[in-house]
């Protein structure tokens, strides 16, 4: 697994929250909603997304439940066309680190831990958020082949 430490510049965009109980069911139902939702949103807006789905933590969990942004990384103009359940943000721009996870998404706890292991070893301070960046389709790619990219911000 390779791990690089990269300078992201800002990135605006629209999601939805969700706080399910954490659990594998309940995590994907509700990735599964929030995607839809905000997917739907994008298209009846003419809202182009800038890439694939992505999910943002913007603190760990602290209970059984684990809250996450279901969104879609977009244009600022179209970041401001938010409206109702779906809201808009920005991610500054600054230092990362990142990997890409390699297979199912019940095993992307492991990718996170050796990122957060490497950062760890690099004496880097950890910020938040935490988000990954869905590349592949599950729909359409096996389960192995899946591709996510996680994300860590770097505290200055």
């Amino acid at each position: 697994m390779s791990i690089e430490r990269r300078t992201l510049p800002e990135q605006h965009y629209i999601y939805v929250d969700r706080a399910p109980a954490f659990t594998p069911a309940e995590i994907s139902e509700a990735m599964a909603s929030g995607f839809g939702e905000v997917f739907g949103f994008a298209q009846q807006n003419g809202i182009q997304p800038l890439a694939m789905p992505m999910t943002i933590y913007m603190e760990m969990p602290k209970s059984d439940r684990m809250a996450f942004r279901a969104g879609l990384f977009v244009s600022a103009a179209d970041a401001k066309r938010a409206s109702g359940a779906v809201k808009s943000d920005v991610i500054p721009a600054g230092d990362v680190f990142t990997t890409t996870h390699v297979g199912s998404y019940a095993n992307l706890n492991q990718s996170h831990k050796a990122l957060w292991d490497h950062m760890d070893a690099q004496s880097a301070a950890k910020a938040m958020p935490v988000w990954e960046v869905y590349v592949d389709d599950p729909h359409k790619t096996p389960e192995a082949k899946l591709r996510t990219e996680i994300y860590r911000a770097i505290q200055d």
